[in-house]
């Protein structure tokens, strides 16, 4: 009997984002309990912070955009995709390169932007940093590029290993050099892993591209990708512009409530990872289906995707906003984050907490689009509800506080959502919200039981430690959570197993 790819890889990827994330929380006790908070550590993080961004700007948007190009490339033949990806890598090394060119010449403007308050000597030291970490962003592109070709042919373990390769590097090169280098062994680390990340990846990617002579401008494919681009990187820009909104808001309350939205985002961004692994993953498979014609396919393992996603991270959502404070208690509550810092984070925590389930929708609608290289439309979406997202931060600040902000967010996404539903109804009229209103009535059952077990369990076990209670109220709420849903559930699962098998094998 087959084993369903989908299926497999999905557990696959639970485990290794639990690893990565395990790793990465180890790696930030290691270094801040070797270097702790100096001025030093906060020009290294501040420099890191931006290429960092320019990383993430570039990275999503190539490794989006060029998934989607590079599968329909392959109806022209191997030959033709793979020279579509060789001169992806020229022209993106042509690209980054002029990136890292203006990052050395204005660094130190750069740097009197980042920190306007440090003194000359601060100021230097953080150009110094800016122009030192700026040519890894020629790694960083490298690493994307081979990873899209991997994500493309249904290789996605190796993408994740990305994030464990990192910790890993940090951790051993601070164990080891801390002493003869000092804070330098940070440094170090970054270069190290981003190197090692791209020849990984280069590697496990060979099959797919081979070398090739030309103006790589020239090839059509890559002015398509370019043209899918420029949208997303509108998109992701205005994510950043919307963060920035929300800083400058919070930034007005009680003193220490931005380091709780921060910490807040830091966990929300946990369950956020793992729904946005699994809409790569079926982004992947509905491309496939759409470049090879089957374009019912596409849209019934679109319609079971988000079913089965919605019905996962529901229960997360509820018992992240009933358990909002024991959470926070276990990762934060301790040292200088006292009993204040713990309830404005879990406030914080509790509004995004309400838009897991919302977040899968707008996620797996929006691959749908880019599968069909539509990034126009998924960015118009976008920019709509930032503009809500900014309007009802403004609105809830005041008379909610930090919680008011991140509600703002979550009904956002649940805006944008709708919009790219509606959007991908439009591309294909069968595709809609139907199929999981037909389910809704044993959800909304399972959503009241677990919310009910939740609340009375949090209140049952006041007594008890945060961690017992968390484990407790969690395990009983995923049990009775489970009763209306999983016979219902269980044939859908088999559905998509079925969907997204590939005919070819």
């Amino acid at each position: 009997m087959k084993q369903n790819k989908i299926v497999k890889l999905l557990f696959s990827m639970t485990g290794l984002i639990i690893v990565s994330k395990l790793l990465g929380f180890f790696k930030q006790i290691l270094t801040a309990s070797i270097f702790g908070a100096t001025l030093e550590t906060d020009i290294i993080n501040l420099s890191q912070d931006f290429t960092g961004n320019i990383q993430y700007l570039l990275v999503q948007t190539l490794l989006t955009a060029m998934v989607a190009v590079y599968i329909h490339s392959r109806e022209s033949g191997e030959d033709a995709s793979k020279r579509f990806a060789f001169d992806v890598l020229k022209v993106f090394t042509l690209i980054t390169a002029g990136v890292v060119a203006i990052v050395l010449a204005l660094a130190p403007d750069i740097s009197r932007l980042l920190a306007p308050t440090y003194d000359a000597e601060a100021s230097a030291k953080l150009t110094y940093y800016l122009r030192l970490f700026s040519p890894v962003l020629l790694f960083f592109v490298w690493a994307a590029i081979f990873n899209a070709l991997l994500h493309a042919n249904k290789r996605f373990i190796p993408g994740e290993m990305l994030s464990v390769n990192q910790s890993v590097w940090m951790i051993a090169l601070v164990l080891l050099l801390h002493r003869q280098m000092g804070v330098q062994v940070l440094a170090l680390a970054f270069f190290a892993y981003a190197a090692w990340n791209a020849g990984y990846t280069a590697v496990l990617s060979r099959p797919y591209w081979s070398f090739s002579r030309g103006n790589a401008f020239k090839n059509p494919l890559i002015r398509q990708l370019l043209k899918m681009m420029a949208p997303l990187l509108l998109g992701y820009s205005l994510i950043y512009v919307n963060q920035i909104v929300d800083k400058m808001l919070v930034s007005g309350l009680p003193s220490g409530t931005v380091t709780s939205l921060s910490y807040a985002s830091v966990l929300s961004n946990l369950v956020c990872t793992f729904i946005t692994t699994f809409a790569s993953i079926f982004f992947t498979y509905v491309t496939t289906n759409i470049s090879e014609g089957r374009k019912e396919a596409a849209s019934a393992l679109t319609s079971q995707a988000t079913i089965l996603m919605v019905a996962v991270f529901l229960p997360i959502s509820i018992l992240t906003v009933v358990c909002a404070q024991d959470i926070v208690q276990i990762v934060f509550g301790r040292g200088a984050f006292g009993a204040e810092s713990v309830r404005s984070c879990a406030l914080a925590l509790q509004g995004y907490g309400l838009m897991f389930s919302v977040y899968a929708v707008r996620e797996v609608f929006s691959r749908y689009l880019y599968a069909y290289q539509d990034s126009r439309r998924p960015m118009i979406n976008s920019s709509i509800s930032i503009v809500c997202n900014i309007a009802l931060s403004i609105a809830l600040c005041k008379p909610l506080g930090v919680i008011g902000v991140t509600i703002a967010t979550s009904v956002s996404i649940a805006v944008c959502a709708v919009l790219n539903t509606l959007s991908a109804h439009r591309r294909h009229k069968e595709l809609s919200l139907r199929p999981l209103m037909k389910y809704l009535p044993y959800l909304l059952a399972g959503a009241v039981l677990c919310c009910g077990v939740a609340v009375v369990g949090c209140r049952l076990l006041s007594g008890c430690g945060s961690l017992a209670r968390f484990g407790i109220v969690c395990l009983a709420g995923f049990a009775v959570y489970l009763i209306p849903t999983a016979p219902v559930l269980l044939p859908y699962v088999r559905t998509l197993v079925k969907a997204g098998s590939d005919k070819k094998e």
